[in-house]
């Protein structure tokens, strides 16, 4: 498995210089409001949204944009790596980043400390064709290879790693909050849907999703049903789907005037959602039920190696967020979940080694900082105790063990 260890984000937003290590597994972000939670959690997005550039620009003209660094240093296929990256963006109306250029290098700290590769045009645009089944994968690393003087090892490991980076996935409380925005039916032949998720349309990537699943990967989409209806957390009873082609006639004319009828076919589906008996389309859910079985699903199926999940409480019961939060516990055994979030709940369900304290002052910024290191040793040994004999860490966060919080 591909582990991020150690992350440093400069110059982005509250986070000037801000650097911690993360567990392995499941790490859980906690701190106030204004603390710099998301804006960690949207630093890792920039890496992601590297694969917005068309065409890399001339270092002057990036100089026109805000500039930030993002550090890792990470396990990959069994080696330690450290990629730097310089992204150049800016902020647009709806307060993210639009990615204008960057510049990234990584060096294996396993095998050559002091060997720095710079990653060019060439070598990012290699990782979109590397792919196992393509059979130009062998001609592409060897005219990758050639062209940018690097090794085939080199560039193999590169075009996984920069996978990795734009595969990471991001499911905010806000994805999900207004069950109205669904689709009435899904096109199964619209190219929107087909290449990247775009956090734009996230309830129509998510029925499409799901449909998509429940097609080619039944094995797994009777996981899904069978962890929301009454086999798991009984908030469902099941989700079908009705499937309907119609045709889209259109006319256009030919040399003589001769008009020449086009038939388009679209192949539509329609989710049914059972509950109590009664049918239900997404758009009539509650907001906790379609958060939930969104968030659930994405929990269950999303196949990146980085996970970023910012507060799964918003909307869900405790009865669900139990079960929304040992989901997460068991799927953090086989991808690597960051969390951010202000319930005590979530703590409870949680050990102090999973635990990122993020503060904020006028002159650093954001810093985080794990419990072992947030804590003098005897407070951290008076929270074992605690744990151990009196209470929970979600108690123990609530009653102002951790300082300021």
């Amino acid at each position: 498995m591909n582990r991020i260890k150690k992350i440093s984000i400069s110059n982005y937003r509250s986070c000037v210089k801000t650097q911690f290590e993360v567990s392995e597994n499941l790490t859980t972000l906690i701190g106030v409001n204004g603390s710099g939670k998301s804006n960690i959690l949207n630093a890792l997005q920039l890496l992601k949204k590297i694969n917005q550039i068309s065409s890399f620009i001339p270092y002057a003209k990036s100089q026109q944009h805000n500039r930030s660094t993002i550090d890792l240093l990470l396990d990959f296929d069994n080696e330690t790596y450290n990629i730097i990256a310089d992204i150049y963006y800016e902020i647009n109306e709806e307060n993210t980043e639009d990615v204008f250029n960057a510049n990234l290098k990584l060096k294996n700290i396993t095998k050559n400390k002091n060997k720095w590769i710079e990653i060019d045009q060439a070598l990012f645009n290699a990782a979109s064709y590397l792919e196992e089944d393509n059979i130009r994968t062998e001609y592409v690393i060897r005219t990758v290879a050639s062209l940018t003087k690097k090794t085939k090892e080199d560039v193999i490991i590169i075009a996984k790693i920069i996978k990795f980076l734009r595969s990471i996935s991001y499911y905010s409380a806000t994805f999900f909050s207004d069950p109205t925005m669904c689709p009435n039916l899904i096109d199964l032949k619209d190219p929107k849907f087909k290449r990247f998720k775009n956090e734009n349309i996230p309830h129509e990537q998510f029925i499409y999703d799901l449909c998509m699943t429940s097609i080619n990967y039944p094995k797994s989409y009777k996981n899904y049903i069978n962890t929301v209806n009454q086999n798991g957390i009984g908030l469902v009873d099941d989700i079908t789907w009705e499937n309907y082609k119609t045709s889209n006639n259109s006319a256009k004319v030919k040399p003589g005037s001769k008009i020449v009828e086009i038939k388009r076919f679209r192949d539509i589906v329609i989710p049914i959602i059972n509950i109590d008996g009664i049918i239900l389309y997404p758009w009539q859910l509650s907001e906790g039920t379609f958060k939930t079985l969104a968030l659930i699903f994405y929990i269950l199926n999303d196949e990146s190696d980085l996970l970023l999940i910012e507060e799964p409480e918003v909307c869900v019961h405790h009865g669900l967020l139990n079960s929304v939060i040992e989901l997460i516990k068991l799927q953090s055994k086989y991808k690597q979940i960051f969390v951010s979030t202000h319930s005590d709940y979530v703590l409870d369900k949680l050990k102090p080694e999973n635990i990122l304290l993020v503060k904020k002052n006028k002159e650093k910024g954001t810093f985080a900082n794990s419990l072992t290191k947030s804590l003098s040793k005897n407070d951290f040994k008076a929270l074992k105790e605690y744990l151990k004999e009196e209470g929970n860490l979600g108690e123990y966060w609530k009653e102002g063990g951790f300082g300021d919080e």
